[in-house]
């Protein structure tokens, strides 16, 4: 009887181990995170008026994996910090840039970011008139802490997030990557989770879906080879000017040697990004720091 209930306690014991792994670990860390230990892209930034005048410009974003090293988003150094760490910086022909950072645990946990714009405005267009804003952004204690500056407008205040491990939540700055990152192995599955709005200052909803799959996309022109891409919509809007419409982005499905020039030897990376009025179209990449 005494061996019968040892086993017993032992069987729990493991189940209960086994079991607490389960329930630890986070929603989406069984989500594939597909970009390599470093990345930078290239992009061909247009801006089109209402009038069909278009504002060109180049956009580069690096995304690293880092390791217990000190990185710095905005003004605020994060000392051993484990996770992916991107910058943008964006600059337009008529001198309207970006400047952007975003650092987010290996689990996806967003831990803080930085946005700083520039935009010149134009009548008759979103925006209007010239804007200049600034947001820092961090997550700590079940809170998200922001500090923003709006046209000399400032507001410094924090919303309650919760436990992320059970209900998890991102950064505006993440969108790309949590757009790489919706799939289960090579199955693409829809999030629908919430980010911070800066607009009223609320957590809003972030869905990303699928809209079509498989599709050879000819990013330079027709006569190219074309690369297997699927196209992903993002219902919340991330404004550069922007006009409020879902962003779009083509992904590479498939690795591509010298697709007009440029090697694609990791899966997935954003081809074309599309949000309203603005259009990021690659022209380099590199996984070689």
């Amino acid at each position: 009887m005494k061996k019968k209930i040892l086993l017993l306690v032992l069987v729990i014991a493991v189940l209960t181990v086994v079991l607490a792994g389960c329930i630890s670990k986070p929603p989406h860390k069984t989500l594939s995170d597909p970009w390599d230990n470093y990345e930078k892209i290239t992009y061909e930034v247009s801006r089109e008026l209402n009038d069909k005048t278009i504002i060109k410009g180049t956009s580069t974003m690096i995304t690293e994996r880092i390791t217990n090293s000190n990185v710095k988003v905005g003004d605020r150094n994060i000392n051993n910090f484990s996770g992916t760490y991107v910058s943008i910086n964006t600059i337009l022909d008529d001198g309207s840039e970006m400047v952007a950072q975003v650092a987010f645990k290996s689990s996806f946990e967003p831990v803080a970011s930085f946005k700083q714009i520039n935009v010149k405005g134009y009548e008759s267009n979103s925006p209007a008139k010239d804007t200049t804003q600034t947001t820092n952004i961090f997550y700590e204690d079940e809170k998200c802490y922001y500090d923003t500056d709006f046209d000399g407008v400032k507001k410094s205040d924090s919303i309650k997030v919760g436990k992320w491990i059970k209900k998890p939540y991102y950064d505006n700055l993440m969108l790309y990557h949590i757009a790489r990152s919706s799939y289960i192995g090579e199955s693409f599955s829809s999030i629908t989770t919430n980010v911070l709005s800066t607009g009223d200052y609320s957590m809003k909803t972030l869905t990303v879906s699928r809209t079509v799959a498989n599709n050879v996309s000819h990013i330079f022109n027709e006569e190219d080879a074309g690369i297997k891409t699927d196209l992903l919509s993002i219902s919340l809007n991330q404004t550069f000017p922007g006009s409020g419409t879902p962003m779009t982005v083509t992904l590479s499905r498939e690795t591509k040697e010298d697709y007009n020039g440029i090697n694609f030897n990791t899966n997935r990376i954003p081809l074309v990004i599309s949000e309203g009025k603005m259009v990021y179209k690659i022209t380099n990449y590199t996984n070689v720091k």
